[in-house]
């Protein structure tokens, strides 16, 4: 142990320093400020031209710090030789050394200890340009030189032993890819990063170069990228264009039903969804729909209410209705499509349970509409930016911040329900299902202070809002 604290401190006195670890952490955002998963991280030093892709989940780099002798810049950058520094060092026996050669030619290693002696030396009458790994092995603990010679140039790296190998050796153990810009020199290949770790060389201050991908929308979208010189550890967020939320399905950007309301769509996946609460009081053949009595529960006669018993609610937060004013004489259906128009517009359709599913599947499947990295907060993406009871809380619940909602663009709004009285206006949002489950009916519900969508079943007095699908 004396000898080892001993030659580490020779080292210091030297000059010679341990090599710094700096590490990358990436992740990724739109303009909003909505989570972007990415798929994949392009990483380039410009200084040392290579590159590394890290893949998802991956999304952190670390780069050992090369420290050598001759403090040399990176190859392909007008040296015609390199050797970089063993790793790991220290070591415990035995470690890898990369060498660069520009030129084809002989080269020689020679391996001394602190006091100039030989200890083991390697040859080679030609050795091809490119990078060369070798397997440095030594018997004894102490500090040690490894000097690569070529047409009287050299390049050298200081090691440090800590002891317990087996000999004294310098074995060729090949070729090593190199990549420029995402084109391997040695096979067309970019390197994918091991271990969330690189083997090329860095230095601090190299010219790095960071580019996100991620698949949104079904299309893979680069971020912005940066350019910078690295001198430290850093997290970067990886910044992605304004992600298009709310756009109108493609030729139907609106829909007017019979009592002449006018409604916008939206596109979400493959499903055209009105963008309002239906509010109409009529049925698409023109049949009146009655204004619910106070302190009704009735499941025989179709009956619309005021939310919140107010007409001044009727713009923003639509109609709410009874089962039997929504399904009118339909049965109950879990197809996808439905096939139940009930209370909808010709050319739509109540959605099923299945058609619900499908909406929220594809919500939680997409990163760009999650909450941070949770794939059940889903509520906050479905729920309007305005119209809803503030939540004094934290986290991803749709009352905290109300700017970071809707990110779909569907727009739900908390009309509360109606059963025997007026409840929770602003505060829930109850959606209606063409599908019934042992006598009940499935709806899906959001919460101010929550950021999940749930499934309940609910009999058939109460009155809740309604969202129509395009058929």
């Amino acid at each position: 142990m004396k000898k080892i604290i001993s030659a580490i401190l020779l080292l210091a006195s030297l000059g010679v320093t341990f090599p710094q670890t700096v590490t990358l952490t990436f992740t990724g955002r739109d303009a909003v400020n909505n989570y972007v998963q990415l798929d994949s991280v392009s990483v380039v030093n410009m200084t040392r031209s290579w590159q590394e892709i890290l893949y998802w989940p991956d999304t952190v780099l670390k780069m050992q710090v090369s420290v050598g002798i001759d403090d040399n810049d990176g190859p392909y950058h007008g040296e015609s030789m390199q050797l970089f520094q063993n790793n790991p060092n220290p070591f415990n026996g035995g470690t890898d050394v990369t060498l660069y050669v520009a030129d084809a030619g002989a080269v020689a290693l020679e391996l001394t200890d602190v006091n100039g002696r030989f200890v083991e030396t390697w040859h080679a009458t030609s050795l091809q340009n490119g990078c060369h790994k070798f397997r440095i092995t030594i018997a004894n603990a102490g500090i040690y030189a490894l000097t690569a010679r070529q047409n009287g140039k050299s390049s050298s790296i200081k090691m440090v032993n800590n002891g317990g190998g087996k000999g004294n050796g310098i074995e060729y153990m090949g070729t090593v890819a190199a990549t420029r810009h995402g084109t391997s020199l040695q096979n067309g290949k970019t390197a994918k990063s091991p271990k969330l770790a690189t083997t090329y060389p860095f230095k601090f201050g190299d010219l790095m170069e960071y580019v996100g991908y991620a698949t949104i929308n079904d299309n893979v979208e680069n971020s912005q990228s940066i350019t910078q010189s690295q001198n430290d550890s850093q997290t970067f967020t990886l910044q992605f264009e304004a992600i298009k939320h709310g756009v109108p399905c493609p030729g139907i950007p609106t829909i007017t039903d019979v009592d002449s309301n006018t409604y916008n769509t939206v596109q979400i996946g493959n499903q055209c969804w009105m963008r309002e609460n239906l509010r109409t009081t009529k049925y698409a053949d023109g049949t009146d729909i009655l204004q619910g009595p106070d302190n009704s529960t009735s499941t025989t006669i179709a009956y619309w209410y005021y939310p919140n018993g107010s007409s001044d609610n009727k713009p923003t937060y639509g109609l709410i209705y009874n089962w039997k004013a929504v399904m009118r004489n339909s049965a109950s259906s879990n197809s996808n499509p439905s096939g139940v128009q009930g209370i909808c517009p010709t050319g739509w359709h109540l959605p099923s349970d299945a058609e619900w599913t499908q909406l929220t599947d594809f919500v939680s499947s997409q990163s760009i509409y999650c909450c941070g990295t949770s794939t059940a907060y889903i509520a906050k993406a479905l729920a309007s930016t305005t119209g809803w009871q503030q939540d004094v809380g934290s986290g991803c619940t749709i009352g905290n911040d109300l700017n970071k909602n809707n990110a779909t663009g569907f727009s739900a709004l908390p009309a509360g329900f109606y059963h025997d009285d007026y409840m929770i206006f602003r505060a829930h949002a109850y959606l209606w299902s063409s599908t019934s489950d042992g006598g009940l009916w499935i709806i899906r519900e959001l919460y101010y202070n929550d950021a999940n969508i749930y499934k309940f079943t609910y009999n058939k007095g109460y009155a809740y809002s309604v969202r129509c699908l395009k058929d």
